[in-house]
């Protein structure tokens, strides 16, 4: 009798180890091969007490952490560029990271067709993150060129739309670059709107001390690994406290984009890659 009920505990044990084995494989499976590449077309509304009349439902299209070369390839940038045009944007963003490393070139060489596709009527702007550092900037800056982005670093753009205008400023990387929101937002006056773009996302407390009304950022990938309920399992520096969403304080805004490639880890789960159509209200 006793032999029996062991039998069965053994059985029931080994049962449950291989739908435990089969579980984790299938997550890691939908981790690596899946989720990576399945796109997150996110909307949302952002709501701005200081935005001017004419720029009332502007449409931005917010993208950022491309990571080429690293489980990001061409073939996905094409993916996203249809996804991007289909939205019809006023503007398109890139907070930066077009490369994960100095073996990327090849890579983004063959996005440029793909890239040059996506076209918005107000434009479209670029800032350079930390991993683009790892290679030449003066490539980076030629590539993101020749991709359709008007690069800025440290500099700002005045866009008139009707009567209205507001600025949209670009921040150079703060790890690896030599980031200067001073220079970066001097000559625009104080009563205008001005919108930030900064790789990092925990830039935000450094800007919302200056008057800029909304930032966009990237870097943090928003974990890329994330438990429910618990959130993030691993932030990166300067991605922490605001690793992904819609951040407000005083009246000053940010959001941080999860990123569409991968870096380190080529996984995501519960985090999936992020293309933001962002409407100003």
């Amino acid at each position: 009798m006793e032999e029996e009920k062991v039998k069965k505990s053994l059985i029931a044990g080994s049962i449950g180890l291989g739908a435990l084995a089969g579980a984790a494989g299938a997550a890691a499976f939908y981790s690596a091969f899946i989720e990576p590449y399945w796109f997150d077309v996110k909307k949302i509304d952002i709501k701005l007490p200081r935005l001017p009349e004419a720029f009332k439902r502007f449409h931005i299209v917010h993208i950022s952490d491309f990571h080429l070369g690293f489980h990001f390839k061409a073939r996905h940038i094409a993916k996203m560029a249809d996804k991007i045009q289909k939205l019809n944007p006023d503007m398109i963003v890139f907070t930066g990271d077009l490369v994960n490393s100095h073996r990327s070139l090849k890579t983004v060489i063959k996005s440029l067709p793909y890239l040059n596709k996506i076209k918005a009527p107000f434009g479209k702007f670029a800032i350079l993150g930390n991993h683009d550092y790892l290679e030449s900037i003066d490539t980076i800056s030629e590539l993101l060129r020749k991709s359709g982005f008007e690069l800025l670093i440290n500099e700002k753009r005045m866009i008139k739309k009707e009567n209205d205008e507001l600025y949209l400023a670009g921040l150079d990387d703060y790890l690896r670059g030599e980031a200067d929101i001073e220079k970066t937002l001097n000559g625009i006056p104080l009563d205008r709107f001005t919108l930030l773009l900064a790789h990092e996302p925990d830039y935000f407390k450094v800007s919302s001390k200056f008057p800029v009304d909304l930032q966009l950022s990237g870097h943090s990938h928003g974990g890329q690994v994330r438990m429910p309920l618990f959130g993030p399992i691993i932030t990166s520096k300067m991605g922490r406290k605001y690793h992904s969403g819609l951040y407000e304080t005083e009246n000053k805004f940010l959001y941080t984009n999860r990123g569409m490639g991968t870096t380190h880890l080529p996984f995501r789960f519960f985090c999936r890659p992020e293309i933001t159509s962002i409407t100003l209200k």
